[in-house]
C-alpha cells in the first residue's frame, strides 16, 4: 500500500475539499482523484460520499483515519531514523563554519583537522550565526562554531576554543583614543556600531550598559567589516571583538581602545552529546578538543 496515497487520504479528510488538498499537496486534482480511488480499491471500500457539491467521510473513511494518521507518523520517523543511520555510518562530514573563519584560529584548526585525516570526505558549509542556529536547530548539522552566551536548544554542549573581549574602535583624532581603557559611562554619550542586531555579541554590551543603569544609543547593528567606513568618517565608535578589531583597518586611522569593565566571552564550538553524532562528527570534535581553553 502506498503511503504517499494514505498521506493524501488524510489530507483530503482534512479539507474535505478535492481542489484544496490537491493545492496543498502540489498535485493535480484528478492525480488526487485517481490516488483515492486506488486506495479504495485495495482497502475495498469507499473512503468518501461523493455528492454534486460535497464530499464527507463515509463510515468506512471515519474508521480507517485515525489508523491511517498512525500509519503517516509511523512513516515519516522511520525515515528519519533511517537518515539519521546513514548518516552517522557515513564516512563523510560536513561541518559549519563561521563566516570569517580566520578570526580565533579557526581556519588553522579546520586545516590541521584535514591535514590529519586527509582520506575523509571532507567539506563546509558557511553562514553567519543566525544561519548556523537555524541548521543546529533543524538537526542539519550536530556541530558549530558559536558564542558561549548561546543558548537555544536542549541537549547543547559548549566547547570553548579561544577567550575574546569587547574592544571600542575610535577614529585616531577622538579624545578617546590615547587611553588605556574606555568606559561604558563614556560611551554612553556616544554614537554606536554594534554587531548584528540580535547577535550574541550585542546581547552582551547592550546587557552590560543595561547593569549600569545605562542606555546606549545605538545608529547601527550589521556588518563588523561594515561599520569601518563609518568609524573612519567620524559617525560613531564601533564596539567589536577584539579578533576583529584587529584585522578590520591597517591604515592606522582607527585606534582599537579596551573597554571597563572588560566584556568577556568564550568562542568555540556547540555540539550535541556522543550519541546524536557520527563517527565523522565525533573524529572531529576530538580533534578540536587538544585547542580547548580550560
Amino acid at each position: 500500500m502506498d503511503t504517499e496515497y494514505i498521506r493524501e487520504f488524510v489530507m483530503l479528510a482534512d479539507c474535505l475539499n478535492f481542489s484544496e488538498a490537491a493545492e496543498r499537496l502540489f498535485i493535480s486534482q484528478s492525480s488526487l482523484s485517481k490516488h483515492i480511488k486506488t486506495l479504495e480499491r485495495s482497502l475495498g471500500a469507499a473512503l468518501f460520499v461523493r455528492t454534486t457539491r460535497a464530499i464527507r467521510l463515509s463510515n468506512a473513511g471515519a474508521v480507517y483515519l485515525p489508523y491511517a494518521k498512525q500509519m503517516i507518523s509511523l512513516a515519516a520517523a522511520a525515515d528519519a531514523a533511517m537518515d539519521d543511520f546513514k548518516r552517522r555510518a557515513s564516512t563523510s562530514l560536513t561541518i559549519a563554519i563561521m563566516q570569517n573563519p580566520q578570526y580565533y584560529d579557526m581556519a588553522k584548526y579546520i586545516i590541521s583537522f584535514r591535514q590529519a585525516h586527509p582520506d575523509l570526505a571532507f567539506s563546509m558549509i558557511e553562514g553567519d550565526e543566525f544561519q548556523l542556529y537555524d541548521l543546529f536547530q533543524k538537526r542539519l548539522v550536530n556541530v558549530f562554531p558559536t558564542f558561549s552566551t548561546f543558548r537555544g536548544v536542549e541537549n547543547f554542549l559548549f566547547m570553548p576554543l579561544a577567550e575574546s573581549a569587547v574592544v571600542a574602535l575610535l577614529g585616531r583624532d577622538h579624545p578617546c583614543a590615547g587611553a588605556e581603557s574606555v568606559s561604558l559611562r563614556d560611551l554612553a554619550g556616544e554614537r554606536l556600531l554594534l554587531p548584528a542586531r540580535n547577535g550574541a555579541l550585542s546581547a552582551l554590551i547592550r546587557g552590560a550598559f543595561h547593569r549600569e543603569g545605562l542606555e546606549p544609543a545605538v545608529i547601527y547593528e550589521g556588518s563588523s567589516t561594515g561599520c569601518i567606513d563609518l568609524v573612519r568618517g567620524g559617525m560613531g565608535v564601533a564596539l567589536h571583538a577584539r579578533e576583529f578589531a584587529a584585522a578590520l583597518d591597517r591604515s592606522g586611522e582607527i585606534v582599537s581602545v579596551p573597554v571597563e569593565p572588560a566584556l568577556t566571552f568564550a568562542y568555540g564550538l556547540g555540539y550535541r552529546n556522543a550519541e546524536a553524532l557520527s563517527p565523522a562528527e565525533q573524529l572531529y570534535l576530538a580533534h578540536m578538543r587538544q585547542f580547548s581553553s580550560p
